[in-house]
C-alpha cells in the first residue's frame, strides 16, 4: 500500500519569493503579446485609442527585445 502525503498547512501559507520586477524573458514575452495586439485592432479603434497609424507600424516592427 502507498502513502498519500499532503502538503501542511505552513508550507501552503508561506508567501511567494517573486522578484520586485518582471524578468527578462516575462518582460519580453509582454512585449509579443503587446505587439501582437496592436497589431490586430482596425483602424477605428486605433483612433479611439489615439494611435496614429504610422506609430503602429514603427512599435509593430521593433523586435521584442527592443523596448
Amino acid at each position: 500500500m502507498s502513502i498519500i502525503t499532503f502538503p501542511s498547512a505552513a508550507a501552503s501559507a508561506r508567501p511567494e519569493t517573486r522578484p520586485a520586477r518582471p524578468s527578462l524573458l516575462g518582460l519580453w514575452l509582454q512585449r509579443i503579446r503587446t505587439r501582437r495586439a496592436l497589431a490586430a485592432l482596425d483602424p477605428h479603434q486605433l483612433r479611439d485609442a489615439g494611435i496614429e497609424p504610422w506609430r503602429l507600424r514603427h512599435e509593430t516592427r521593433k523586435p521584442f527585445w527592443r523596448g
